[in-house]
């Protein structure tokens, strides 16, 4: 009867873990989203209002625990003047690549250094490149999320029958 329990806790945590692989691809997914309401956000706002940049990003509630993290590590570094730099902005953010903190960055050093006739048309050209990304890492999200759920659960299941 033990044998039969740890072997079913060894298919669960096998499965836990491909869960927490595959929540890697959702996280990614989550985070482009969110960035892609900031930039409507932004552009709206920047458009109309023409509040502070800083009350903007304050007042912008992200549905992605990375999101908000780098919004948080944005409004640091321009109420502490800090250097808008990949470890300053991207500090605690682990699912992204090089090349897409790269992007990021550029649309954080290029936001507010336009009038905002200018600054609207840099974040409509900037939102097609973030949609690119969203896109991506919606697919991969839809490919790989459940198939390493699925992996996991399955070598659970080899490794049980091996040891029953």
């Amino acid at each position: 009867m033990l044998k039969y329990i740890i072997l079913f806790v060894v298919v669960v945590l096998c499965g836990y873990i491909g869960y927490g692989f595959s929540n890697y691809y959702t996280s990614r997914k989550n985070f482009f989203k969110s960035l892609e309401l900031l930039f409507d956000k932004l552009k709206t706002e920047i458009s109309f209002s023409q509040s502070k940049l800083i009350e903007i990003l304050n007042g912008f509630s992200a549905h992605s625990k990375d999101a908000k993290k780098f919004v948080c590590n944005y409004v640091n570094c321009l109420n502490f003047d800090k250097t808008l730099n990949l470890e300053n902005i991207f500090d605690g953010i682990k699912i992204l690549n090089e090349d897409e903190k790269n992007i990021i960055l550029t649309f954080t050093k290029t936001l507010g250094k336009f009038d905002a006739p200018r600054q609207a048309d840099q974040l409509a050209a900037q939102k097609k490149e973030l949609s690119s990304l969203y896109k991506k890492a919606e697919e991969d999200a839809k490919k790989y999320g459940s198939l390493y759920i699925k992996l996991g659960v399955i070598l659970g299941l080899v490794i049980a029958l091996i040891f029953a």
